[in-house]
This record gives structure tokens, sequence and C-alpha cells, in this order.
């Protein structure tokens, strides 16, 4: 009996050397899919927001920080539109959290339908498509926003200025889509899409970006039928129990 015992720890710690425990890299370490001149770029947006504890919670009393890299990791990869995107956004939040903490139940927004402006704005926001609270305006370019705070009715507009706008970067990607084009064209466009966004997080961002306060705008159709509204945030200033 003894031996039998005996036999069965020797596999279980042979098993057990095998196996690779998960690595988890630090929260912001550059890796494959986050260059280091990103991660150290002196001007790259971040981004504090609050949220709610739970369902039917109250607002959190702590913040969390988001970061180019989680943006990175929702939308899938590294491009020049996600900075831009977070480039205007973090000018937007600016004007209408002068505190400096994004309260994330407590926005809409409008953007074109870029896949990469798109996701940047829904995960900064909060908001979501299917609750009528991220709305699709085809007026707007890629990098264009319209944001509000709803509690307060402030409502921004921010674009990418002209003298920053990325003319070469678009006229690769028409020629890309267009069907005709080689590798070389795909490397290319990366190098575009890396030079610009190397501009972007050079200098701060109300550098490369107008904003206009909009008291009047009308706000697009929502582009799903009508599903009911978000009601998880709707405790959020609920008194503590005594």
């Amino acid at each position: 009996m003894m031996r039998w015992v005996l036999m069965v720890l020797v596999v279980l710690v042979l098993a057990g050397c095998g196996t690779t425990a998960p690595r988890f890299e630090p929260e912001n370490a550059s890796g494959w899919y986050f260059p280091e001149w990103l991660a150290t770029a002196p001007y790259v947006p971040k981004f504090e927001v609050r949220d709610t504890v739970n369902k039917y919670g109250r607002y959190a009393s702590e913040t969390k920080t988001i970061t180019i890299k989680d943006l990175i990791k929702f939308h899938g990869h590294f491009c020049g539109g996600l900075v831009e995107g977070a480039t205007a956004l973090r000018v937007a939040f600016d004007r209408l959290f002068p505190d400096g903490i994004i309260d994330r139940t407590d926005l809409r927004i409008a953007s074109n339908n870029s896949a990469c402006g798109g996701d940047v704005a829904s995960y900064l926001t909060g908001t979501r498509t299917r609750f009528g609270t991220h709305l699709i305006d085809p007026k707007l370019r890629e990098s264009d926003f319209v944001v509000q705070r709803i509690s307060t009715g402030k409502t921004v507009r921010v674009v990418i200025n002209a003298a920053t706008y990325p003319k070469d970067v678009r006229t690769q990607m028409k020629q890309i889509e267009s069907g005709s084009f080689t590798p070389a064209d795909i490397d290319l466009f990366q190098d575009l899409q890396w030079d610009y966004a190397k501009k972007l997080v050079s200098r701060p961002a109300i550098e490369s970006v107008d904003v206009t306060e909009i008291p009047v705008y009308t706000w697009p159709e929502p582009p799903c039928k009508d599903m009911g509204k978000r009601r998880d945030n709707d405790y959020k200033n609920v008194l503590e129990a005594h």
C-alpha cells in the first residue's frame, strides 16, 4: 500500500514539473502588440474612469485606469485609428469632466461606423449601441466624435485638426480598399500609421484636436431596434444602509 502511494506521488510530482504556469505580463509592459515607443511615449493618453460596484450597485469609491494597451486588447490590434480616437476623446473628456474622472454611467456618444474609432468610443465611454447610447452618424469622419455628459447636457464635438489630419494614411488606405495593391502597400500602410501615431503621442492631445461646444446636435436614430434601456446603473446614487 505504501509503495503504491509513493508511486502516485512521484507521478504527480513529475506531471507538475512538466506544467508551465500561466505567464502574466506587467499591466503596462510593452510587448509584440504594444511597442516600446508607444508604452514610453510622453503623451500617450490614459483615462481615469468611475463605474458602479456591481449590478444595481452604487458608485464605486475607487476609479479604474484605462490605457492604450487596454484599448488594443479590446479592439484586437494597434493602429493609427485607435490612437487617433483616444487622442480626440482625451480632449472631449477634459472638457466634460474637469476633475479628470470620467463617469462612464453618464455619457452618450456619436461616431461614424469606423471599426477603430467606434471601438474606442464604446470602451472609453461605457456606451452601447444596443441601448441607444452609442449612436452612428455617417456624417462624422473617422476622427470625429460628439460626446455628451447626460446629467449636465453639455455636449462637445472633437475632431483631429486639419494640420494633423493624416492625408497620406487615408490615401494609402483607399489604395488598399480599392483592391489594387501589392504586399508592399500593406507594409507601407503600417509604417504610415506608426508615423502618425508617433506624432499624436509626442505632444499634448489638444495640439492635435479641435474641440467645440455644441448646444444643439440632432442625435441620429439608434441603429438597433428598441430592445429596452440599460438598467444596471440606475441605483448608483442610493444612500448607504445604516
